[in-house]
């Protein structure tokens, strides 16, 4: 339904550049993301779409659990009407899916931060001291070199980072007293 409406020109897509096909929307699991224009028109498109696929599947839609997000250069009282219209709440840049936020701009320190800080959380835990060689292994193993593996996989992480992490595994493996 969601293709046919593109075709048919009641939906556009986002495009990353003149060259590149528009996306119009990605599903993950239980999940979808729509991507388009602030307008009206394309807002009861969705809506449409939405309560035509309740119907065919008996499945409803948690309006709760659904939120929208606009670029930047939509006016704020547009976002409050369509946010209205599509019957969910509004979230800022600071959203996050799968663990990363949904809006990265050209500095790569949110996305960074983020893993920098889970990684510290889980290595300078106090209970550190009481695992021995092989569970501080497994632990390096086992979290520490899986968590940047997801970010890495959607984002080009820069070598200083790369360099940084390896420090924080270092410093947990090696111990780290004052004095």
């Amino acid at each position: 339904m969601l293709s046919r409406s593109v075709a048919n020109g009641a939906l556009h897509g986002i495009q990353i550049s003149q060259s590149a096909p528009a996306v119009s929307h990605l599903l993950f699991a239980d999940d979808s993301i729509f991507f388009v224009r602030a307008k009206v028109e394309e807002a009861d498109e969705i809506n449409h779409i939405l309560r035509r696929y309740e119907a065919a599947s008996s499945q409803m839609v948690s309006l709760d659990k659904t939120t929208v997000s606009f670029s930047k250069g939509v006016p704020r009282a547009n976002r409050h009407t369509l946010a209205s219209r599509l019957g969910v709440t509004e979230v800022e840049e600071q959203a996050r899916y799968l663990g990363l936020p949904t809006v990265i701009r050209r500095s790569k320190k949110a996305i960074t931060g983020i893993l920098r800080d889970k990684l510290s959380k889980r290595v300078n835990d106090r209970r550190r001291k009481i695992l021995s060689k092989a569970g501080m292994e497994v632990l390096i193993k086992a979290v520490a070199n899986s968590l940047p593996t997801y970010v890495m996989s959607v984002f080009k992480i820069p070598a200083n980072f790369c360099n940084e992490l390896r420090s924080l595994i270092s410093q947990f493996w090696w111990g780290h007293e004052e004095g």
